[in-house]
C-alpha cells in the first residue's frame, strides 16, 4: 500500500513537473477549444445555409400560390384563400383588391399574411369569429353568407358582407374561400 502511495506522489510530481515546465494541460486544453471552435463555426455556417435556402423556398411557395389562384388576381372584390390543418386555418392567398382595401394592417405586403392564422393577425374577438366561420363551412360543405367584423384603416370596426365555401383538393386539402361582397358604411350622427 505505502509503494502505492509512493508511486502515485511519483506520478503526480512528473505531471506537475511537466505542467509547470512545458504547459502540456494548458495547450491541451487551447487545442481542443480550437479544434471544437472550427466545428461549431462550420456548422453554424451550414445551418445559415439551410436557413437561406429554406426562406428562398418559401418565396417561391408563396409566389406559387399566386399563380395557383391568377383567376383571382384581377377580380374586382377582396378575395382569400385558407387551408385547414388541424384545427388551424392558415392563409395561403389573399388578391390584390384584398389588399387595397384591408392592406393596412399587414403594411401593405401581399405575401405577409401568408401562413399565418387569423389569431396571429387579429384581435382574439375578431379571429374567433372568423374562426367559427371557417368551422362551420368546413364541416358542412355548405357556403354561408354572413356579416363579419374588420378594422379600417381609423382602427374603426367595421361591418364586412361576407361570403365563403369550401372546396376540398385531393381528398386531402380543406381550402376555405371567402370573399368581401360589400363594406357596410357606418351610420354616422347628424348635427
Amino acid at each position: 500500500m505505502n509503494k502505492l502511495t509512493v508511486k502515485s506522489k511519483k506520478v503526480l510530481f512528473n505531471v506537475s513537473n511537466l505542467e509547470k515546465k512545458h504547459k502540456i494541460i494548458t495547450y491541451a486544453s487551447l487545442l481542443f477549444l480550437t479544434v471544437s471552435t472550427y466545428f461549431l463555426r462550420s456548422e453554424n455556417q451550414q445551418v445559415k445555409i439551410d436557413y437561406a435556402r429554406l426562406q428562398e423556398k418559401s418565396k417561391s411557395l408563396k409566389r406559387n400560390m399566386i399563380i395557383f389562384n391568377r383567376n383571382y388576381e384581377d377580380f374586382p372584390l377582396p378575395v382569400w384563400q385558407k387551408v385547414k390543418r388541424g384545427d388551424k386555418f392558415i392563409i395561403q392567398y389573399i388578391n390584390p383588391e384584398y389588399v387595397k382595401k384591408f392592406g393596412h394592417i399587414f403594411n401593405n405586403d401581399q405575401y405577409a399574411l401568408i401562413g399565418k392564422n387569423n389569431f396571429e393577425i387579429f384581435s382574439k374577438k375578431i379571429a374567433q369569429a372568423y374562426y367559427e366561420n371557417d368551422v362551420a363551412v368546413a364541416i358542412t360543405g355548405i357556403q354561408i353568407e354572413n356579416i363579419e367584423d374588420a378594422i379600417d384603416k381609423f382602427g374603426n370596426i367595421i361591418k364586412l358582407k361576407v361570403i365563403k365555401w369550401r372546396d376540398i383538393k385531393d381528398n386531402k386539402d380543406t381550402l376555405i374561400y371567402g370573399m368581401v361582397k360589400e363594406i357596410i358604411p357606418t351610420k354616422t350622427k347628424r348635427s
